[in-house]
């Protein structure tokens, strides 16, 4: 892995762990609260080849379960990813096109109205 992919990546965890996550941890909150449960995932990324399509990782994905949903139901998701070849985050809803974002303008306001947006369209 070069040097700017590698400081990319390492931003990219930063952004999760001081912004996304406490943003993604306070909708989980709420969710159960009401509930849903809700899961997080991650994703590490490897410039190794892997057979795995050339866009995986890193990423964080929440997915939701909806009360009363059966266990074969699918699960909606959101996704924040870190496009190493773009140097971008994509964010995108299990039901939605991606929303991009330069890592430096990604910020809790940001990643609210994308939670915000994603569970007001399932739970509506």
């Amino acid at each position: 892995m070069d040097l700017d992919t590698d400081m990319f990546v390492q931003a990219f965890w930063t952004k999760c762990r001081e912004v996304i996550r406490p943003e993604v941890d306070t909708a989980i909150e709420e969710l159960a609260k009401a509930g849903h449960e809700a899961r997080v995932s991650t994703q590490e990324y490897t410039a190794v080849p892997d057979g795995l399509p050339a866009d995986t990782g890193p990423s964080l994905t929440v997915a939701l379960r909806p009360h009363g949903s059966g266990d074969d139901d699918p699960h909606p998701h959101l996704h924040f990813h870190a496009d190493v070849k773009r140097s971008v985050v994509e964010v995108t809803a299990s039901s939605g096109e991606p929303h991009r974002y330069d890592l430096d303008a990604l910020h809790a306001a940001e990643v609210r109205n994308e939670i915000d947006e994603w569970l007001g369209k399932l739970l509506a």
